[in-house]
């Protein structure tokens, strides 16, 4: 609602911030940002999604990331005299990763010890902070270190790389951070595989009215179809992108990615209804 770029001050209750400045502008401010007050948009949110809006608005996460340190951007280090970070950069490369991804997901390196041989994704707010990063080891053999190594964040308050989404705009999602490597440029992750209607990535669909292109790996399809049947709930309009054939969305190449993403299927109650038939 408010945020003073000098200060850094920032906040939703408008009211307050009107009453430091005059007492008579803050109680008539009162008519327009009473606390949850919703401006209805006539027929497009539904009274449950206007009662969800009203009730679940949360603050965004004020828990601060740090990107590892002696991070770098792979882009420029494309001639790298240093083996580790040529290793890093082929792996990328290898993981399918174009010249596009490797400025629009920022891919990225560290010399840090404990980030070393490791491929770092960080993901930036509707502000450009960084908010959360992912750095996945490029070494088959793991024992030397963790797999993954992720920000120590709740994720619950994270929408991966917010600043490359336009929510007016049906909003790709996938499960995780590598898996972007072969979407469309509007998309995001779950960091995971389920979406529950406290995360903020979820408030954020229903407050705008986002159609979402669910891309979740084929061995969770029934959690594709529990996160579409939720959306659905609120007037979300889902397509469900088939991904059989493939470990994940990762695996394919983006031109078989956006084939399937043209094929997608709107999401009807008849679907979750066969899938729980099929269980029986």
């Amino acid at each position: 609602m408010y945020h003073c770029w000098l200060c850094d001050k920032k906040g939703r209750n408008v009211s307050y911030l009107l009453s430091r400045i005059s007492k008579k502008i803050s109680e008539e401010s009162q008519k327009y940002f009473g606390k949850n007050k919703i401006l209805k948009k006539s027929n497009i949110l539904s009274e449950k999604t206007l009662q969800f809006l009203g009730h679940s608005l949360v603050e965004e996460s004020e828990e601060k990331v740090e990107i590892p340190q002696k991070f770098d951007l792979l882009v420029n280090a494309y001639n790298s005299n240093d083996p580790d970070v040529r290793d890093v950069f082929k792996y990328a490369i290898k993981r399918g990763a174009s010249k596009n991804k490797f400025w629009f997901l920022r891919l990225g390196y560290s010399l840090h010890s404990d980030f070393r041989r490791y491929l770092i994704l960080p993901s930036l707010d509707a502000n450009g902070e960084i908010n959360f990063y992912t750095a996945r080891k490029i070494d088959v053999d793991t024992s030397s270190g963790f797999k993954y190594k992720n920000a120590a964040i709740q994720k619950k308050n994270i929408i991966f790389n917010e600043i490359n989404i336009d929510w007016s705009k049906p909003l790709t999602i996938v499960e995780g951070p590598l898996d972007l490597l072969k979407t469309n440029e509007n998309a995001t992750c779950l960091l995971g595989s389920s979406l529950t209607e406290d995360m903020l990535l979820f408030k954020k669909i229903i407050k705008n009215n986002t159609t979402v292109n669910l891309a979740l790996d084929s061995d969770v399809y029934h959690k594709t179809l529990t996160i579409a049947k939720l959306l659905d709930t609120y007037n979300i309009t889902v397509n469900i992108v088939n991904t059989r054939g493939f470990e994940d969305v990762g695996e394919m190449t983006s031109n078989h990615f956006l084939q399937r993403l043209e094929q997608a299927k709107v999401f009807s109650d008849t679907d979750y209804l066969l899938k729980k038939i099929s269980t029986l």
